[in-house]
């Protein structure tokens, strides 16, 4: 009893990866057949945890560029901002919030993206921001 235990407290362990590895062992070397619905299950789980896994490794990889759409009210914390987002002088900076929409960096993560957008919202400057090409 207790070696029985032991296996099936390593088979709720196992992942949906190595379940899927075990079924076919099961399958081909001992030719037990387990529930069609069950593999069938099991095949679209795997095709699930990869498109997931895509996913996150494409959103990983996405670039983003941030533009400045609209101006508060107040122009001279917005320039300084810019100024020290993208190490353009003053006077760029200022030349960039008098054109809108534009474009203020590009091709940068997400995490850097969002903490540039989270620096506009304190001067209640709102940023777009869109995926690079």
């Amino acid at each position: 009893m207790k070696k029985i235990k032991e296996i099936a407290k390593k088979l709720v362990n196992l992942n949906i990866k190595e379940i899927n590895k075990l079924y076919n062992i099961l399958e081909k070397n001992y030719n037990i057949k387990i529930n069609t619905n069950y593999s069938s299950n099991i095949n679209s789980l795997n095709t699930e945890i990869s498109k997931k896994d895509d996913i996150n490794i494409n959103k990983k990889d996405i670039k983003y560029d941030i533009y400045l759409n609209t101006l508060g009210t107040v122009k001279l914390p917005v320039i300084k901002l810019i100024n020290n987002i993208t190490g353009k002088s003053l006077t760029e900076s200022k030349k960039l919030i008098d054109k809108l929409p534009s474009l203020i960096k590009e091709s940068i993560s997400l995490e850097e993206a969002k903490k540039i957008q989270e620096d506009f919202k304190k001067l209640d400057v709102i940023i777009e921001l869109k995926e690079s090409n």
